[in-house]
């Protein structure tokens, strides 16, 4: 009888143990979704202190011609306004954590105001100071629905 409590118990202890870490991915991967929908309102307006805050000092960003731009190039390149984020509407994202690391995948919706398009992405946030930051970005022309 001694023996079922103490499995019971055991039972008990590994449930809550797993639902409290289930509650926390989900808390994480909120907190990832917000710091993306952060960067993006300051790319749509142009922030540039906002973006320096919210992007690592080793960031890769991969446009979707190709063109790979660092950090420092990126800022300068929303600060000229030589790209021009009207609209920027992620959708279909889906968000993996591991440990300090998140990698999200989905679909985008751009609107640079002279042309539409969708783009499928590949982002990495890593976590800084508490803080999620975008550390790489990846994308692609969406063709097919």
């Amino acid at each position: 009888m001694k023996s079922l409590k103490i499995l019971i118990f055991l039972s008990f202890i590994s449930c809550s143990m797993g639902m409290a870490q289930n509650e926390n991915i989900t808390f994480q991967k909120q907190e990832v979704l917000n710091a993306q929908s952060t960067r993006i309102s300051a790319m749509i307006q142009a922030d540039i202190d906002k973006l320096n805050d919210v992007l690592t000092d080793d960031l890769t960003y991969a446009h979707t011609t190709g063109w790979t731009e660092t950090k420092t190039g990126y800022l300068e390149t929303i600060k000229s306004g030589r790209i021009n984020y009207v609209s920027f509407v992620p959708k279909d994202v889906e968000v993996r954590i591991y440990g300090e690391t998140a990698v999200l995948t989905g679909k985008v919706d751009v609107n640079l105001g002279r042309t539409d398009f969708t783009i499928r992405f590949l982002e990495v946030q890593r976590k800084e100071d508490g803080i999620w930051k975008l550390t790489a970005w990846q994308s692609v022309l969406n063709k097919v629905d």
